[in-house]
């Protein structure tokens, strides 16, 4: 049982991101203590509210089978799990079949960000203590990814995590994509969909420095990286790369959806007050993403798209490939540009 546990522990420290760690703990927490429902939530930070998503949840089915739900914003979260990212404290709920219901809160710097979900016939005291330890490795090594995946000053994903993330997300949408058999699947995204990548550039951010110094220029990254984690969907990938650039990369949807969505939030760029500054705004190159494409490509595209945009009046939406076509621009040649991703 000791080896058992060491080597458990071991693989848990062994993962390398946020989503091989979650799936680690609930493996290992259904190999030791057994439950019938086990789920990773979170709290997404949204400011004003409380917006709450299913990161990760195993469901224990008849004849000894397993289903893995993926994440999913929670439109109801339930009154015992707000408590426990509220209060930071274990709640326990028992019914009258005697099925519980167990929260354990997650923190991250001393704040609750999360909650571990159990849901089981009951847990001994021996399993309660081993939960809580699992618990607690989880939170600790959770603090180590996080601030090795993470902007210090935005808190927004880092440029070391970049290739790494969408590699995870074209895998992901390339096995959805060979599991759908059903023709309304691909309705259901509308037609045309497809990954996006947009690089997002402060107009005239520099001015801003020299004129209110470097103090005001990070208060202005901050609340835009605010106003993006608000705006956009939970399952949407935010990249600070460094400066006043930033890169973002979408789940499939269609060029009306994609266009109308960053139209909007430019907008919203424009009619937010920044300290002292009056008005600002952003130029952004966008590139489509196929499953098969390399980072650095996607990458290099959309740069050249967002190059574009400020040489020709700032605070413009281009696409890419409608450059292409209007022959605005020259084809991306297979060399390398002067793009580094670390």
């Amino acid at each position: 049982m000791q080896e058992e546990l060491l080597n458990s522990v071991i693989k848990i420290t062994k993962t390398r991101d946020v989503d091989s760690l979650e799936y680690s703990l609930i493996s290992t927490i259904q190999e030791f203590i057994g439950c019938q429902e086990i789920g990773i939530y979170k709290d997404l930070q949204v400011q004003g509210q409380l917006v709450i998503e299913r990161s990760l949840c195993l469901k224990v089915l008849p004849h000894d089978d397993f289903l893995w739900e993926d994440r999913d914003v929670v439109k109801e979260p339930p009154s015992e799990l707000v408590s426990c990212l509220q209060s930071a404290c274990i709640i326990t709920v028992q019914s009258a079949d005697g099925t519980e219901r167990r929260w354990l809160p997650i923190t991250l710097q001393e704040k609750p960000i999360g909650a571990i979900a159990i849901v089981s016939k009951g847990l001994s005291s021996p399993d309660q203590v081993l939960l809580n330890a699992f618990c607690r490795i989880f939170e600790n090594y959770l603090s180590i990814l996080h601030e090795n995946e993470r902007d210090k000053l935005t808190g927004l994903l880092n440029r070391q995590t970049f290739e790494k993330k969408l590699k995870q997300l074209l895998e992901k949408q390339l096995i959805d994509h060979h599991k759908s058999s059903y023709p309304n699947d691909s309705r259901k995204r509308g037609m045309g969909a497809t990954s996006w990548l947009a690089m997002v550039d402060i107009d005239h951010f520099k001015k801003i420095n020299d004129s209110y110094g470097h103090v005001c220029g990070d208060e202005v990254l901050l609340i835009l990286a605010q106003k993006m984690r608000q705006y956009f969907r939970s399952s949407d990938l935010i990249f600070r790369f460094g400066g006043e650039e930033f890169v973002l990369v979408f789940e499939p949807c269609n060029y009306d959806s994609i266009k109308a969505k960053i139209e909007k939030f430019m907008e919203l760029v424009r009619s937010t007050h920044f300290p002292f500054v009056k008005t600002m705004s952003v130029s952004i190159g966008m590139s489509r993403i196929s499953p098969y494409d390399f980072p650095i490509t996607v990458l290099e595209q959309a740069d050249k798209a967002l190059y574009f945009a400020k040489e020709n009046g700032r605070d413009k939406l281009c696409f890419y490939e409608e450059l292409i076509e209007q022959e605005l621009i020259a084809q991306q040649s297979d060399e390398s540009n002067d793009i580094d991703l670390f």
